[in-house]
């Protein structure tokens, strides 16, 4: 029994090639498109033409599960537009071919790798003078529990032992790779656009340091926590040359929130899409077994 209906017709035009029946002229119509024979010529490859539908099915799976990760990447980014600092995370796509027989090929979709992106976020200004920006290339350097780890966020204040800090309590490094200390009852403190820190009467005390990464390394950052990134695979911090820092400002997140929710609702479509194109795929291929199974 031919397989070529009118319904769903480019899904059985495939499915014609499996066991005996071949489509080898068609044209459209309301009533019909196929003209299908029958021969021995035609079940010389099954083995090769039944493997078609499970290589549509692992393209499919291949778009669900690239989806998936993209729509965390996206649910992520949309959690921290309001998080100082955040840099968006972005997806890199590539096709992969397959070829596992020589009568056919099968393109993938594949997520190459997540990529944060390196866009600054916007200044604002919140008056506090221990808050500070980089306007520009560069990260601030912490000390995580003697791990060096970088951060645009500027949040800092001082803590019980005189030590800059983050919000968490990490140390602000200097320019040699040192916590910074403040001077004890210095209430005002002053920065320089080169980073260097002085009290109201002048005294330079420190130099914060501003470190950056080579095109090469840039890649090889991997996010810890929301907005902090360590280095990986040999990265190495540079310190940054005319780094300029702005003083009572704070970097916002470089996530575009419009554009973000139209993202999340493209992925979310498409995902929909691949998961009920496999259910209509592996509908047609049982039809297709019951009715070209002998009786």
């Amino acid at each position: 029994m031919c397989l070529c209906t009118s319904e769903n017709s480019t899904a059985f035009l495939r499915f014609c090639a499996i066991g005996r029946a071949k489509c080898w002229k068609f044209a459209m119509s309301e009533s019909w498109h196929a003209v299908c024979i029958r021969s021995a010529e035609t079940t010389t490859n099954t083995e090769n033409r039944q493997e078609q539908p499970m290589q549509e099915l692992a393209v499919l799976a291949s778009r669900v599960m690239t989806k998936q990760r993209e729509f965390t990447a996206v649910a992520d980014n949309v959690a921290n537009v309001n998080t100082q600092g955040f840099r968006k995370l972005e997806m890199e796509f590539r096709e992969t071919v397959s070829r596992p027989r020589s009568f056919a090929t099968a393109s993938y979709v594949e997520d190459r790798a997540l990529h944060v992106s390196q866009v600054q976020g916007g200044l604002e200004k919140t008056g506090n003078q221990l808050d500070m920006a980089i306007n520009g290339e560069g990260f601030f350097g912490i000390d995580v529990d003697g791990t060096r780890q970088y951060t645009r966020r500027g949040q800092f204040l001082v803590n019980a032992d005189g030590t800059l800090v983050t919000p968490e309590g990490h140390g602000v490094l200097d320019t040699a790779g040192q916590p910074i200390q403040v001077p004890i009852g210095a209430a005002e403190i002053k920065l320089g656009e080169d980073g260097t820190l002085s009290t109201a009467d002048g005294g330079q005390f420190a130099q914060v340091g501003v470190f950056t990464f080579s095109a090469d390394d840039l890649p090889k950052l991997e996010r810890a926590g929301n907005t902090a990134f360590v280095p990986m695979l040999g990265a190495a911090a540079l310190p940054m040359e005319n780094a300029r820092l702005k003083q009572g400002v704070l970097e916002s997140s470089n996530v575009n929130a419009v554009q973000e929710m139209v993202n999340m609702q493209n992925v979310s479509r498409a995902y929909e899409s691949s998961i009920r194109m496999m259910k209509s795929l592996e509908d047609l291929e049982s039809r297709a077994i019951r009715n070209l199974t002998p009786q």
